[in-house]
């Protein structure tokens, strides 16, 4: 069973989800997976769910596909590179369900903000690349990154902001890390239509 999506081995082509999950199921896409907590949570909870992980991180990449690969997960593949031509180029128009952003890096020095994930020409790809109806999330404990986020978001989908309350479960080991150490976290969920 072959997890990863290589676009250095096989350039940037545009992914058949069928041809590449084998089924037609529907595809939930993770920008930045980390250590891939929430992406194989999620991938043992809905088996009928396939699921995409970018992961610009060798260490993570490989810890990632190490743990997906010792759980048998048939519904994970995972591309190791910058999120932006993974979903500009090897994504199809409307073919993801969902879109999942945790604790993207928030680049906080100015001459580094043009690298956030949140920011237009990424989120034109994104909305592009969201099914019709497709919802997702972005979640960030970097206030200035939250402030600066929202209204783009604002720009490309119909959005509602909350505060994760210690009865939601922490999806990412970030998150359960911040949330121990007593930061805010804030959530953008958002829609397309």
């Amino acid at each position: 069973m072959n997890v990863i999506i290589n676009p250095r081995e096989t350039g940037f082509v545009l992914l058949d989800f069928v041809e590449v999950f084998g089924n037609r199921n529907r595809v939930i896409l993770e920008i930045g997976s980390g250590k891939g907590r929430f992406l194989i949570a999620s991938a043992m909870e809905q088996p009928d769910v396939n699921f995409i992980g970018i992961e610009k991180s060798l260490h993570y990449y490989r810890v990632i596909r190490e743990r997906v690969e010792k759980r048998g997960l048939r519904n994970v593949r995972i591309v190791n590179h910058d999120a932006f031509p993974v979903i500009q180029k090897m994504i199809n128009d409307n073919s993801v369900s969902e879109s999942h952003i945790y604790f993207p890096d928030p680049w906080p020095k100015r001459r580094e903000q043009k690298r956030r994930i949140i920011r237009p020409e990424a989120l034109g790809e994104m909305r592009r690349v969201l099914a019709e109806g497709g919802s997702g999330i972005y979640v960030t404990d970097h206030r200035e990154y939250f402030d600066a986020a929202k209204p783009l978001l604002e720009q490309f989908f119909r959005v509602e902001t909350r505060i994760p309350g210690p009865d939601d479960p922490p999806r990412t080991n970030y998150e359960a890390k911040y949330r121990a150490e007593g930061r805010e976290i804030y959530e953008v969920r958002f829609w397309k239509g």
